[in-house]
């Protein structure tokens, strides 16, 4: 038993994306400002299909730490636990700008940080009713929506525009 606790404070140490999620103030902003500069070097370094074989597997993990973060302090939502926000905002910088200009890309990364503290804050429509969902599914899900909404609203504003998006790669 005791080495069963002590596994699962290791592994809700990663679920805290320790010591972000103990921030003082805005953590899940912290978290989702620290997951756009990774998410970016990973983008820029991977192939995509990597990247989104890499992303998820990262969800995974992130529903088995979330699960081990509950089981250890037995909260529903707690809010050290900041992992989620990384999985959102992995999700959203898909539709980031595919471009030489910095600029553009800059524009777009911000963007994308924006959309997803939006949604994520906001817990718009279907995102509210997710979030309440039992235990780590409730905690992982309405990042990953807030995510997917994110993407969504991100790539129909530059694809209106006529600018090519990162996800664009895998069809090209």
């Amino acid at each position: 038993m005791v080495y069963n606790q002590k596994l699962l404070f290791f592994l809700s140490r990663f679920a805290e994306v320790y010591p972000i999620g103990y921030t003082k103030h805005a953590p899940g902003t912290m978290a989702s400002f620290i997951a756009i500069i990774i998410g970016y070097f990973l983008l820029i370094n991977l192939d995509l299909k990597f990247y989104l074989i890499f992303l998820i597997f990262f969800i995974v993990v992130s529903f088995i730490l979330c699960e081990a973060h509950i089981k250890l302090y037995n909260r529903k939502d707690p809010k050290e636990v900041v992992v989620d926000e990384f999985s959102g905002q992995f999700i959203a910088l898909l539709a980031c700008v595919q471009s030489e200009k910095i600029n553009y890309v800059f524009l777009s990364l911000i963007s994308s940080f924006i959309l997803f503290r939006f949604f994520d804050i906001t817990k718009i429509g279907i995102i509210k009713k997710i979030e309440n969902l039992p235990n780590s599914v409730g905690i992982m899900a309405d990042d990953i929506v807030a995510g997917l909404f994110a993407f969504l609203i991100q790539a129909a504003i530059l694809t209106s525009f006529n600018q090519p998006i990162i996800i664009d790669k895998l069809w090209n």
